[in-house]
Formats: structure tokens, C-alpha cells, sequence
């Protein structure tokens, strides 16, 4: 498979959050950027309404680029700087793991 164009997996990301954030009821984001926190300071997000995020996002993935994704894995949870702390540390994370 090749992979997916990084802009591409942004715009997952942001369709999937926008989703989360309708489901959770939460105001919507005006913009989604490399820089919108998914976790820690500056985001709304419980760790549940993460994990249903992560879910949420694996299936759009697979949907969109005929892959199937374990984002939170242990080369993801092993790092020292979280993937899942900006959109932009998703979208690279989720890049980096097309190609294995």
C-alpha cells in the first residue's frame, strides 16, 4: 500500500473529531489544524471520549486507504512524546505506521 498523503489523514482526523465532538455534544471546532490538541492541556477530551475517538478513527482510516490501523499500540504508547497530543503528531504517526 502506499502512503496515504499526509493532508489526507489530517482530513480523516478532522472529520472523525468534528464527529466525536457532535456525538459528545460539544461546540464544534471553527478550524482543525496540525496544531488542534487532542490531549493534555487545551483540549476538552476525556480519556474515554478518546478511546472512542481512536476507535472511531481506526475504521475511517481503514475505510478511506484499505488499511487496517491499532493506533494505540505499544510503539505508540512507548513514546516519549505522545501521538495522540495534536492532530499533526497523529497525522505523522499515522504516516510513519502506513509504511510498515
Amino acid at each position: 500500500m502506499n502512503t496515504p498523503a499526509r493532508e489526507s489523514v489530517k482530513a480523516e482526523i478532522a472529520a472523525c473529531l468534528q464527529q466525536l465532538r457532535a456525538d459528545l455534544e460539544l461546540p464544534p471546532l471553527e478550524e482543525v489544524t496540525a496544531a488542534t490538541p487532542l490531549l493534555g492541556s487545551g483540549s476538552d477530551l476525556d480519556s474515554m471520549a478518546l478511546v472512542h475517538f481512536v476507535a472511531d478513527l481506526e475504521e475511517r482510516l481503514r475505510t478511506a486507504f484499505g488499511k487496517d490501523w491499532i493506533l494505540a499500540d505499544e510503539r505508540a504508547l512507548s513514546r516519549s512524546r505522545s501521538p495522540f497530543r495534536t492532530v499533526g503528531d497523529l497525522a505523522a504517526f499515522i504516516e510513519e505506521s502506513a509504511s510498515e
